[in-house]
């Protein structure tokens, strides 16, 4: 323990501003944002003071840049022209910050770890209060962080720290202490069966895709016959397990409502799409959507269709859908940048991949990318915490990456 708090006291101010952001992300809304602006502002700080902004200016920064400025923007525009509020353009540029002071740091691997850890302890530990609130006198109704809020986010962000805990056992196993594989056992045990019992199809089936993407690329990355072995029977026993004995999500995939087909959902991406069409080029602004209903969509309906039926469409408090978020919020200029930083990111993923030897930190960079994106086409994915954890991972790749 004393060995942790020298390690923790050695470190400089920055780092620590980023371990007490990820330690207080998912419970605490106060202290979340208060570290979000000390590490933003100290990075730019010591950035200016040493001369040193942590690399050159690549395309990752450019976009970036025009992230936040089309964001800007757009907010400007919903408040001229539109009548409308900007409050959701702050939340984009707060995690946009968080990503790009992350990717411009020095960070070792023994750092990366470090964080990486207290991201996933201090994802676990908040569970058994949420458990406990379930429990006692009905406190709760579902599984849920306190500052992640709603059930389907919370299941979001506890696929993202069972990624990186799960990255970490697997590919560090034979480079980590016994301590700290125990710990990321029980963690990642925990997290999955939360995962699961939080009844979210989404999470769930990333979850069940990004078990096996790892367990196979853990028999190409270790070559050894015995897990190769133990990775077929667990993948039989599991299906023997879940075919017995379903959870309960198993059952909702088979029996609820189509997520991608004919169903209410769509009714709302169908509402979603005309509210775009009002707005094509800008948006309505983020956070903006909840304020149009049928009226405000009744005559780019019937310019298209020559018709209304009130029937065909349902306003929604959002999209639930994250591109549709992005296309309605900040029209085609915020789709597009929102389009080009990730396809840039899986190209930086590939050169990471080919020429470093961070492969838990690329394997977790493949985790986030499928979750935000996968989860994303019926969920709400890239906002508030699950947005910042999901930056600071993609920032330490980011930051390998300027190191190529």
């Amino acid at each position: 323990m004393n060995s942790l708090f020298n390690y923790v006291k050695s470190q400089n101010v920055i780092f620590i501003y980023l371990i007490l952001l990820l330690i207080f992300l998912p419970s605490f809304e106060a202290p979340k944002n208060l570290f979000v602006i000390l590490l933003v502002f100290t990075w730019a700080f010591v950035a200016r003071r040493d001369n040193n902004l942590g690399g050159k200016w690549r395309v990752i920064d450019t976009i970036f840049l025009f992230w936040i400025i089309f964001d800007i923007i757009i907010g400007i525009n919903a408040v001229v022209n539109l009548d409308l509020p900007a409050n959701g353009s702050k939340d984009i540029i707060k995690f946009i910050l968080v990503g790009w002071a992350v990717s411009r740091l020095s960070l070792d691997k023994k750092q990366m770890i470090f964080l990486t850890v207290t991201t996933v302890i201090f994802a676990t530990i908040p569970l058994i209060e949420s458990y406990y609130g379930l429990a006692n006198n009905g406190r709760r109704v579902f599984i849920e962080l306190n500052s992640v809020g709603h059930v389907n986010h919370t299941a979001i962000y506890l696929l993202i720290s069972y990624v990186l805990s799960s990255s970490i056992l697997v590919l560090q196993f034979n480079k980590i202490g016994h301590t700290l594989k125990s710990t990321l056992l029980a963690t990642t045990l925990v997290l999955a069966y939360v995962v699961v019992d939080t009844n979210s199809r989404a999470a769930s089936g990333i979850l069940v895709i990004f078990t096996l993407l790892l367990m196979f690329y853990a028999v190409y990355f270790y070559k050894n016959s015995k897990l190769t072995l133990a990775t077929i029977l667990f993948v039989l026993l599991s299906v023997i397990l879940i075919t017995n004995n379903p959870p309960p999500v198993v059952n909702k995939f088979i029996h609820g409502t189509d997520l991608v087909g004919d169903s209410p959902r769509s009714k709302i991406r169908s509402h979603v799409y005309y509210t775009y069409k009002t707005h094509p080029l800008l948006g309505v602004g983020f956070g903006n959507y909840v304020h149009f209903g049928h009226e405000e969509i009744k005559d780019a309906v019937i310019k298209d269709k020559g018709y209304y039926d009130a029937s065909q469409f349902l306003p929604s408090a959002h999209p639930h859908n994250i591109y549709y978020t992005y296309l309605v919020s900040g029209g085609m200029v915020m789709f597009s940048v929102f389009i080009w930083f990730w396809l840039h990111i899986v190209q930086i993923i590939f050169r990471v991949n080919k020429q470093s030897d961070s492969d838990y930190l690329v394997l977790s960079s493949v985790g986030v990318v499928l979750t935000i994106l996968g989860a994303g086409w019926v969920n709400t994915t890239l906002a508030h915490e699950n947005a910042l954890v999901s930056m600071f991972v993609l920032g330490m790749l980011i930051s390998k990456y300027r190191e190529i």
